[in-house]
């Protein structure tokens, strides 16, 4: 799908989560798409995104200032790591733990998955929850200027190495400068973000096999 691409910032949030994807466990961009579209119709429109930082914070205070928060999705402009095309090993999530502590299990139509290492187990794994009642595509939705936002707890500029931020807007003669196309944008939608919990290897056909090391559950920290 392509759309006629917005003017201006007036069609962005004052305030939303970002997230830039590529690559990830093996799997491209197309079949990462197909997969979770495939969980979205599963589901009633409503899909977990992997993530690999937290960002609690920034969805604590975006969902204190916003009563309809938002993703925006852009793909990653750099090639991808040969460690996400063919890494060591991949696990697939069973548990989360939402803002507030509470756990659960992951429903058996939802599919997040990270790579991992048998010599170095993953130690940490999140995910976004999104509704969106339209098909999961790549677009052209507008672009959004890197430096056109800013942290949005801290207020500091975002680094390179943020592939996922809960941002708000600065002043448009800042923006100049490198920007990135929104492909698709989403809401957020309870419980909204997790802590994921207890990996487990799995192969291409989705067969859970033995535990990977467990992780110990904490109350995500504000």
């Amino acid at each position: 799908m392509h759309r006629q691409p917005p003017v201006g910032n007036a069609w962005l949030p004052d305030a939303f989560c970002w997230t830039r994807f590529g690559t990830e466990a093996g799997e491209p961009i197309d079949r990462i798409l197909e997969r979770k579209e495939n969980e979205r119709l599963a589901n009633g429109g409503l899909f977990y995104w992997g993530i690999g930082n937290s960002v609690a914070p920034g969805i604590a205070e975006l969902l204190r200032r916003c009563s309809r928060p938002e993703v925006l999705f852009s793909p990653i402009k750099s090639r991808p790591r040969q460690l996400d095309v063919t890494p060591p090993s991949v696990v697939m999530w069973t548990r989360a733990e939402g803002l507030s502590g509470e756990t659960f299990d992951l429903p058996q139509t939802v599919r997040v998955t990270s790579r991992s290492s048998h010599r170095a187990p993953v130690a940490a794994h999140y995910a976004l929850v999104c509704r969106s009642e339209q098909p999961l595509e790549m677009s052209d939705l507008g672009r959004l200027p890197f430096r056109g936002v800013r942290n949005l707890v801290s207020g500091r500029a975002m680094g390179s190495s943020q592939v996922t931020a809960v941002v708000s807007l600065v002043d448009e003669h800042l923006a100049a400068g490198l920007e990135y196309t929104v492909a698709f944008r989403t809401s957020l939608a309870p419980p909204y973000f997790v802590r994921l919990r207890c990996p487990v290897e799995f192969s291409d056909g989705g067969r859970r096999q033995r535990a990977a090391q467990p992780s110990t559950s904490l109350q995500l920290q504000f």
